[in-house]
């Protein structure tokens, strides 16, 4: 028997080299910026969220390198013929009982993470099948543990200081509560969000 993928739905991922300092930079940054604006609403539920500009201030300059050096790999994958650009950037800060609820990034191509600050038991984060159709039947099956990755509903991502995520903006997620039992600031789930989208 032959087996065809057809229809798959990319993640990209990436381990920023050198993260540990990128992040020292970056946590003295976003908590100095937190600490003076209070932030706004948007998918979290607790938490800090700050304004979207984050990717035209000058203290982050290192981070946006980075991301757009990703991004154009992503554009060469995918088999774009035209550039893209990054719309805009925010930091998350999530206390701990702090979440983001489920939710998708409209006009734009291309979303990602990228995680600072991530302890133990800070919050996964969760990517739902984007197939409608899918969802029409539940057909019993294996238990989740033993499925192959391509019949999973939903993936989980445990979020990893210095890792880098892309993802089609249409695909929805969510980030789970944060549950650790680190106390303080010690306690932070600190991440970076944004939007790229082809000029």
């Amino acid at each position: 028997m032959n087996l065809d993928l057809f229809f798959p739905t990319p993640v990209y991922w990436y381990d920023v080299p050198n993260a540990d300092k990128l992040n020292k930079h970056l946590i003295k940054h976003i908590e100095r910026w937190a600490k003076k604006d209070k932030g706004i609403q948007k998918t979290n539920r607790g938490g800090w969220h700050s304004s979207v500009e984050m990717h035209i201030k000058k203290e982050y300059e290192s981070l946006v390198k980075e991301i757009s050096k990703m991004q154009k790999q992503v554009c060469v994958e995918e088999a774009y013929t035209a550039p893209t650009f990054l719309g805009n950037m925010w930091a998350n800060i999530n206390y701990q009982g702090c979440f983001n609820k489920d939710h998708l990034h409209p006009n734009s191509h291309w979303s990602g993470v990228y995680f600072i600050k991530t302890p133990k038991d800070c919050g996964t984060l969760t990517i739902e099948d984007p197939r409608a159709g899918y969802t029409m039947t539940m057909p019993k099956q294996l238990p989740r543990n033993k499925l192959p990755q391509r019949l999973l509903r939903n993936i989980d991502y445990i979020p990893i200081a210095g890792r880098l995520l892309m993802f089609p903006s249409f695909l929805s997620h969510s980030v789970d509560v944060n549950n650790t039992q680190e106390k303080g600031k010690s306690g932070w789930r600190i991440s970076v969000s944004f939007n790229f989208i082809q000029s």
